[in-house]
């Protein structure tokens, strides 16, 4: 999870590419600017019980996407990390949170 205001505001834009299995959550980001970034990502919008809310596969640099329907927190994952899940929208998220 994103800590900070720097991390909130950069996100992956200050990280190398993450490796399956990883994701950077973004808490408040109802809107997610790819400008200057160097690769796609996944994005998977969520509202306050992690429920599902926008899935926005494999969007690629210099994009802006936003949230919907409650909308409250963005997870940002490698790209291609939602093809094969069958996450939909509506479903409820798990995030375990691995130690540095």
């Amino acid at each position: 999870m994103a800590t900070g205001l720097i991390q909130v505001v950069f996100g992956l834009h200050l990280l190398p590419r993450l490796a399956a299995g990883e994701g950077l959550l973004l808490p408040g980001a109802t809107t997610i600017d790819t400008t200057f970034m160097r690769y796609d990502i996944d994005l998977v919008f969520v509202d306050r019980q992690r429920r599902v809310t926008k899935l926005v596969p494999r969007l690629i640099p210099w994009r802006i996407a936003w949230g919907a329907g409650g909308g409250r927190d963005c997870l940002e994952l490698p790209a291609g990390a939602l093809e094969g899940t069958r996450t939909e929208v509506g479903d409820l998220l798990r995030l375990d949170e691995l130690s540095a």
